[in-house]
């Protein structure tokens, strides 16, 4: 019978070095394939296009593709930087290794609790979200009137089933479900371009001459930039992907380059077929113009586009859930965190209890805000919420790896990939914070940023907790390795 093991207790018994013991995660059991859809649903590739292009169609007009160009290249060079420490510190940690491993223990805590909680609790909105869109659409066009919230649990308690079964079962549903996705919206955009609206086919969505606003430009590539996070989630199943020295930086890179070409073709592609002398109807649509689009094109065949978020939804919360809950892991087995997150289920080899308490905290915030609040509000809050704690972890990530491949890995040092790249998307995160919150949103989307620093809070009580005497140990641990190949 498998021996059911809490591994920071272990250590703590035992006195096993940690760079000696052993991850019991399910190791090897997850190629490339699996890796790099990790990080596709985490990306959130429908809703990402389909929640986004009304509003930089209506910051950049027909230079909307341009933006989601831009933040390509930008996103690629945050990117490499992430993918270089990942290749030299696999850990189901990610964050909070490579950091604690770089600049120390303490920051390393902080940027590790940070994205465990910001990542961890925004399947809660993203559920309430597609719910609501399922709700909107299935009451307007066939007068079905099951609440928003119903769907929105239904979903979590099918993220709950997969994430506590196994990473293999979690990524082989990431597979199909986001391969189908991202297949609906490649056709929509096809269709758009063999059948386009008023102005017919033009490439001047591409031209940087078609750029009549540097303010409006620029406020959309922020925007686009906040649509690729989640391509680091790869990262987080390295100690359960097969060589991850390997796979796990050409899945972060890979996942980037990917979505990147779909959000700039898609985007183009949806202009074209909604009319690029019609531009102005397209930003201000109130329904998303993937299903106005569809609906004229595909005609009953739209429900392809409903079916392709709701996919895109749960796909996204599984992503979640996976990276949340191996980063609580990978801190858990250092002593940073209680053990009881460090608990791995003998059969399915999952943090099994970190899952059931970070599902139960996602659909506490669902029914006990989200019902009063509405489920748009929710989304949008935590969404700047997550703009923000984003911001903070990749700025000392960045910082991180400059000095990790400065000190540590100096024949591997590169100015561009450690340096520059580092400096050019710091600058790119100050940006979006400052226009995230200028000017001020309305309630309840202002307090996003205080959800932030309500997690940085919390975090810095549980690091001050941590460093009492006698609570030390787990600082000499931080930043060491797991048994991986």
């Amino acid at each position: 019978m498998a021996e059911d093991i809490d591994i920071p207790s272990a250590v703590a018994k035992y006195g096993a070095p940690a760079e000696h013991y052993r991850h019991n995660l399910d190791a090897g059991s997850v190629g490339l394939s699996g890796v790099l859809m990790q990080s596709v649903a985490q990306i959130s590739p429908t809703l990402g296009l389909f929640y986004t292009i009304a509003f930089n169609t209506g910051q950049a007009g027909i230079a909307a593709p341009l933006t989601y160009l831009v933040a390509f290249a930008l996103c690629l060079a945050l990117a490499v930087t992430i993918g270089g420490l990942a290749r030299n510190l696999p850990s189901a940690g990610g964050f909070y290794t490579y950091v604690s491993d770089a600049l120390g223990p303490r920051p390393g805590f902080v940027t590790g609790w940070l994205y465990a909680v910001m990542v961890g609790l925004v399947p809660g909105s993203l559920a309430a979200f597609t719910g609501a869109v399922l709700h909107d659409e299935l009451s307007t066009k066939y007068n079905i009137g099951i609440p928003w919230w119903v769907y929105a649990l239904a979903m979590m308690a099918l993220v709950l089933w997969v994430a506590y079964r196994g990473i293999v079962i979690s990524t082989r549903f990431m597979i199909v479900m986001g391969a189908f996705e991202i297949a609906v919206g490649v056709a929509l955009a096809l269709s758009g371009v063999i059948h386009p609206g008023p102005g017919g086919v033009t490439l001047r969505g591409f031209l940087p001459s078609s750029i009549t606003s540097t303010s409006g430009f620029f406020l959309a590539v922020v925007l686009s930039i906040f649509a690729f996070t989640g391509f680091e989630s790869a990262a987080t199943i390295g100690e359960e992907s097969r060589d991850p020295h390997r796979i796990i930086p050409r899945a972060i890179v890979g996942s980037v380059a990917a979505i990147g070409v779909f959000y700039t073709l898609c985007a183009w592609g949806l202009q074209v077929g909604w009319g690029v002398n019609n531009l102005t109807a397209l930003a201000n649509s109130p329904t998303a113009p993937a299903f106005v689009l569809s609906q004229r094109l595909w005609s009953a065949g739209w429900i392809f586009v409903l079916v392709a978020l709701v996919n895109s939804g749960i796909s996204v919360c599984i992503a979640c859930t996976t990276s949340s809950t191996r980063t609580l892991y990978g801190m858990s087995r250092t002593g940073a965190l209680p053990a009881i997150l460090g608990h791995v289920h003998p059969k399915h080899r999952t943090p099994s209890r970190a899952v059931v308490m970070q599902v139960a905290a996602t659909v506490a915030i669902l029914v006990l805000v989200g019902i009063p609040m509405g489920p748009y509000n929710l989304f949008n809050m935590f969404g700047v919420a997550g703009t923000f704690t984003y911001i903070l972890i990749f700025i000392l990530t960045n910082v991180a790896a400059f000095r990790f491949f400065r000190t540590r890995k100096r024949d591997e040092f590169n100015v561009f990939a450690h340096a520059l790249f580092p400096v050019v998307t710091t600058g790119s995160l100050i940006a979006i914070g400052y226009y995230s919150i200028h000017p001020l949103p309305a309630w309840p989307v202002w307090f996003g940023p205080i959800i932030t620093v309500i997690y940085l809070g919390v975090g810095l009580v549980f690091l001050g907790a941590n460093l009492r005497p006698g609570r030390r140990d787990w600082m000499a641990r931080a930043g060491e390795l797991p048994d991986v190949a």
